[in-house]
């Protein structure tokens, strides 16, 4: 789907989309004026879509903000002034707003206010797999959590109704498995949008100290418990799904989430029919939904299904055995039931089939039989490492540092320690630069270094910190400075390719005029390179990536210097560069192009520099068949080395693999291409 029929006026209409595309559809629709956030896997896609969506219109504002706080506070007031606003980010991102987070409810909201973000159980794109459930038991901040794409545009809708009526802002919880999957939306009727805001001044309301805030946090709790008792809400957002026969089933599910779909596929496969009590409100959770869904269908036993903690669990069991007296209900949960990954339709036909008597056995011959086979592929499969992209900037300064670090460690003996970052420098974890000793967080690199360098032994051990420019601006700037001022012995070396490239090419603060997709923004330009030149920092050099020799001069002559040095690495990201190079040419400028390519000479005496070395994967190797036309590799002649064109960003990239190859068996041919028809 274009983004442009994703924002069209179609009620009625029956479209195809992802949860991120619901969320964003959904905001749409409910007349959100102001959203904000900082880019995070899994919901990038949600702020993408809204920033097309501003870009195209004069009555919707998206703001890529420097960091997850700001964002926040910024829809905080943009709510204050009485207009409906939507923040989003990934899970670690809640930690970032961990201060006003805890505090700006007691004073409520005036336009409808959320806060989307999305968990990452299996850790497919983060550093941990927080449970963020767990922070409403001290914000006291409701929850709601849709099980379908379809309700993940239906509970933004009706979340800011709820946010309105209550005056207290309310979260959406998303996993990265319903961000991603696909399914049939209905399209609504799109709401108008109120532009104009005006604050009213509160000030009991609004300053939160001593006094005031005490008053302001027993109306906010006062509200929860409205919320947690009003029936209307929960017979909204929580449903029972009926069964035929209620007598016969002593086995009751309840769960919420992604998880509902599961159990709902898990029963259908084993041709069972439990009474199923999904939760759409899971903070705070309805105590009477959950008293009379027992008492309905006379269970006695509950399965719980959730991902990460038991959070659902806990609650139920003091609902029923502390407060409803009901000590003989049997709940089974994180007993058995992982506490650690995502949880899928396999576990959960498992963790059932111990409970109900079972008809379909067969497919649990077939679940162990599977599993077994995917243990033994799992086993052989050679492991895919992560890797820079085709013409990235960060090989080959990497590609250099590490040759740079083993002649000084070879005439010194100095080790170096590598102080790694939430960017796309973590990528140098992996083969064959392997110079990455931790990552833990965004602005971690410099953090941790400004410790650890002042209890090593300067003699035998530095420290190189890498950041990247997004991260710079999010949270770095205050440990640099730190750095800086007590001249700290080591390096930091700063990327600067101008977009927040990790998580899908957003422009952030720094981003260049010339270069984001509307130059005519009424913005100032913000450089990161300026920003380091006002702190009068005596060893600050700035330089390009792909010159290798400059690159080397400076790592060997600033890396054995004393105190602290900033070395900037000024290259856009290839991929972003070449995307937009091919989007800014007219078709004049066609006409006089010029192609580049670049090949392995038939002569490489397959020394292995570009590939174990620099390691770009438009560089491949393949088996010359008519040599060996049995498929057996007799020696290393049998192997044809070559460069993918389809994959090489010669169009940006000069070709540092040729001046890498130390045999120059890598080629470089110019072809000139005069059409008169393009």
């Amino acid at each position: 789907m274009h983004l442009s029929d994703l924002f069209e006026n179609s009620p009625g209409k029956k479209v195809l989309l992802s949860g991120n595309e619901a969320l964003a559809r959904g905001i749409y629709e409910a007349g959100v004026y102001y959203t904000a956030n900082y880019p995070g896997t899994p919901l990038s896609e949600v702020g993408d879509s809204l920033k097309y969506l501003s870009d195209k219109s004069n009555n919707f504002i998206f703001n890529y903000s420097i960091n997850e706080k700001v964002a926040l506070e910024s829809c905080i007031g943009a709510s204050w002034a009485g207009t409906r606003s939507v923040v989003m980010f990934k899970h670690v991102g809640l930690n970032v707003t961990a201060d006003p987070l805890h505090t700006f409810p007691y004073s409520g909201i005036v336009g409808g206010m959320l806060i989307l973000y999305g968990d990452d159980p299996g850790i497919h794109s983060s550093t941990n797999a927080q449970d963020n459930r767990l922070y409403s038991h001290h914000t006291k901040i409701p929850i709601l959590e849709p099980a379908t794409v379809q309700e993940c545009k239906d509970f933004i809708i009706e979340g800011l109704k709820i946010s309105e009526s209550f005056r207290v802002p309310i979260i959406i919880h998303l996993t990265t498995r319903l961000s991603h999957s696909h399914g049939i939306l209905l399209l609504g009727k799109v709401a108008e949008i109120q532009k104009q805001g005006f604050f009213e001044r509160d000030p009991d309301r609004y300053i939160n100290t001593l006094n005031r805030a005490l008053t302001n946090q027993k109306k906010y709790f006062k509200k929860i418990i409205e919320i947690e008792t009003d029936k209307k809400l929960s017979h909204l957002f929580n449903n029972i799904r009926q069964i035929k026969n209620k007598k016969n089933n002593k086995i009751g599910i309840i769960t919420s989430g992604i998880c509902y779909s599961y159990v709902i596929e898990a029963c259908y496969k084993l041709r069972i029919d439990p009474p199923i009590l999904k939760l759409g409100l899971i903070y705070p959770i309805n105590k009477d939904c959950i008293y009379d869904f027992v008492n309905q269908f006379e269970l006695k036993s509950l399965l719980i299904f959730e991902e990460l903690e038991p959070f659902i669990e806990t609650v139920v069991r003091q609902i029923l055995c502390y407060e409803y007296n009901k000590k003989d209900i049997k709940i089974h949960g994180k007993e058995f039931l992982p506490n650690i990954g995502e949880l899928n339709t396999e576990i959960i036909i498992k963790f059932i089939s111990k409970y109900f008597n079972i008809q379909n056995t067969k497919i649990l011959t077939d679940i162990n039989q599977k599993e077994e086979i995917i243990d033994k592929i799992i086993f052989n499969l050679p492991i895919r490492e992560p890797t820079f992209c085709p013409g990235c900037p960060y090989r080959p300064v990497f590609y250099i540092l590490k040759k740079t670090i083993e002649r000084i460690k070879n005439e010194s003996g100095i080790e170096f320690i590598f102080s790694g970052d939430i960017s796309c420098a973590t990528l140098s974890e992996a083969y064959p630069f392997q110079l990455l000793d931790w990552v833990v967080c965004m602005g971690a690199s410099i953090g941790i270094a400004n410790g650890m360098v002042k209890v090593i032994d300067p003699t035998k051990q530095k420290i190189i910190a890498f950041m990247g420019d997004s991260t710079f601006y999010h949270c770095g700037i205050p440990p640099i400075i730190e750095a800086i001022k007590n001249n700290l012995d080591y390096t930091i070396i700063l990327f600067n390719n101008y977009w927040t490239a990790m998580t899908g090419h957003q422009e952030h603060v720094g981003t260049p005029k010339s270069i984001i997709k509307d130059p005519n923004k009424d913005t100032f330009e913000i450089s990161l390179e300026k920003i380091i030149k006002s702190l009068n920092l005596k060893n600050f050099i700035t330089t390009t990536a792909y010159n290798l020799e400059k690159l080397e001069k400076i790592f060997y002559e600033n890396l054995q210097k004393k105190g602290i040095k900033v070395i900037v690495i000024n290259e856009e990201c290839a991929l972003e560069k070449s995307r937009r190079t091919k989007r800014e040419k007219t078709k004049s400028e066609l006409h006089k192009n010029q192609y580049v390519y670049y090949t392995i000479s038939s002569s490489c005496n397959k020394c292995n520099e570009c590939i174990e070395f620099f390691g770009c994967p438009a560089i491949n190797i393949k088996y010359d068949k008519e040599i060996n036309h049995e498929g057996v590799m007799k020696n290393k002649n049998d192997l044809v080395y070559y460069i993918d064109e389809s994959m090489c960003l010669s169009d940006v990239c000069p070709g540092i693999c040729k001046y890498v190859c130390k045999n120059g068996m890598i080629l470089k041919t110019i072809i000139k291409h005069n059409r008169d028809n393009i």
